[in-house]
């Protein structure tokens, strides 16, 4: 099992909110391949129309996406970075995404 872990800027970002719901749009896709979407917001709100939770403290997206405040990660079922884009080289398109995410179900459990 995967999860996909995808960091916006907060409720105000236009481009966020269309990012948003991209993802969204992905997540039967995604739960097909037994992975899981989670997408994480700062600031003090989740816009209306978008889904996700918002994050406590920037430690956890300072710490994977370094001097990116947006991106997103695939982390395989123990938790280990399989995948990681900062919104300053591009975010991934869906299908780059389903890629990751279909080469960790089909590995090996050993």
């Amino acid at each position: 099992m995967a999860t996909v872990l995808v960091f916006l800027h907060d409720g105000y970002c236009l481009a966020c909110r269309k990012t948003c719901r991209t993802f969204s749009e992905l997540r039967g896709q995604l739960a097909e391949w037994s992975a899981n979407l989670l997408l994480v917001w700062r600031g003090e709100f989740v816009p209306e129309g978008c889904e996700g939770f918002l994050e406590g403290s920037s430690n956890l997206r300072r710490k994977w996406l370094g001097e990116s405040s947006a991106g997103v990660l695939v982390v395989d079922r123990f938790g280990v970075v399989a995948k990681r884009w900062s919104a300053i080289e591009g975010l991934p398109t869906p299908e780059e995404i389903l890629d990751v995410v279909k080469h960790i179900a089909l590995q090996c459990p050993e």
